[in-house]
């Protein structure tokens, strides 16, 4: 499998047709803009928990809309500016239908026995906190890194990368118990 993203050669094909309904025609099917691949990608180096066929949808929507008014992007950065900018309008959108909550986040909710509706507002509450923050979870709690190896790949101390993971953590409690997503 490959590591690093790159939508197939001749991308650009994808983005002549014209308006953006003719645009998303072209890159729905079969994705050749790999764009599942580049929302996983960037997802992950956001620390974000989000559905990521809801963020491919809102990339696929704006990528479509943006070639249609400017015509084919000159490099891949484009792709992948639009592709940061979905995440934050995903995240931005807050609290997800419940009825859209995808079969990441079902699982997810059943294996640590809460309800989907509280799932939600932990994801919610995870995606509003700072990105250091978000980071330092990720590393300790997600990812399982020990505390003093993530505190020196992130430059703090074991302290602080333990608070900053504490907030985080903290909050989505709140939210669990119906308490906010802040």
């Amino acid at each position: 499998m490959r590591d690093q993203w790159s939508p197939v050669p001749a991308w650009r094909r994808y983005m002549r047709v014209g308006e953006a309904e003719e645009v998303l025609r072209q890159i729905i099917p079969g994705d050749p803009l790999r764009l599942r691949f580049l929302a996983a990608a960037r997802i992950t180096a956001a620390a974000r928990v989000l559905d990521v066929d809801r963020v491919v949808l809102r990339a696929m929507v704006r990528i479509s809309h943006g070639a249609a008014l400017g015509g084919p992007p000159a490099s891949e950065r484009w792709l992948v500016e639009e592709m940061d900018q979905a995440i934050e309008d995903t995240v931005e959108a807050g609290a997800l239908d419940l009825d859209a909550v995808g079969p990441f986040l079902k699982g997810l909710a059943s294996g640590v026995g809460l309800e989907s509706e509280a799932l939600v507002r932990c994801c919610v509450a995870f995606n509003r906190r700072s990105h250091d923050e978000r980071v330092a979870f990720w590393s300790l709690m997600l990812a399982d890194e020990p505390l003093e190896e993530a505190a020196r790949g992130h430059g703090v101390s074991p302290t602080e990368l333990a608070q900053r993971s504490k907030r985080v953590l903290s909050a989505m409690l709140r939210a669990a118990d119906g308490g906010g997503a802040i």
